[in-house]
């Protein structure tokens, strides 16, 4: 009878555990053309969004068990970010100061899960809330995203969200057709990683 439960424990507990290759910290890089950051911004006459994938993240990370510390960081070029119409996307570009700081960037201090052991697996996302440093327009802060990870054939899929203000970073809203956009954005990344040799 001991010897069916444990066979039962084991049928069980063998789909919990991760592939061996990915049970130790490795290096993942953003796939290009794949992964992208987004806003969306709120205008009186109508909100808009812009999305950019010029961009290069760059981790470290046990994919079986995040706990073990995730270190990396996401840099976007700004020019990168469109919003699909060029007048509005030159104001942006100037409220961001893109001359002066061509890139923006954000990098990992902390990452929380509320599951146990906190990692990536197949069909299933798994809940995080990812905190660092965000660098907008030469100014940083201490942010934090809510965010999700799943392992997708052998690679990270990751997505984050946030809200705040631009004026957080000293950024004044720009004006489109002499109206201001509104000061709250909120923001998001949807990555691919792909494992490094």
């Amino acid at each position: 009878m001991r010897s069916k439960a444990a066979l039962v424990w084991l049928v069980l507990l063998v789909p919990l555990g991760a592939s061996p290759a990915l049970a130790e910290p490795a290096r993942w890089m953003s796939v290009r053309g794949q992964s992208l950051v987004s806003f969306d911004a709120g205008f009186p006459p109508a909100d808009f969004s812009g999305f950019g994938r010029d961009l290069l993240g760059e981790f470290e990370a046990d994919a079986a068990d995040l706990s073990q510390g995730v270190s990396g960081s996401l840099t976007v070029q700004v020019l990168g970010i469109s919003t699909g119409n060029e007048g509005r996307d030159k104001e942006m570009w100037k409220a961001l100061a893109a001359g002066r700081h061509p890139t923006m960037y954000f990098v990992i201090q902390t990452i929380t899960a509320p599951s146990f052991p906190p990692g990536a697996a197949e069909h299933t996302d798994t809940l995080l809330t990812i905190q660092g440093r965000l660098s907008i327009a030469g100014v940083e802060r201490v942010k934090r995203f809510s965010g999700r990870v799943r392992l997708k054939q052998g690679r990270l899929w990751v997505r984050g969200e946030s809200r705040f203000k631009m004026s957080d970073f000293g950024i004044k809203p720009p004006q489109y057709l002499l109206l201001p956009v509104k000061d709250e954005v909120g923001v998001g990344f949807d990555l691919l990683l792909e494992r490094q040799p």
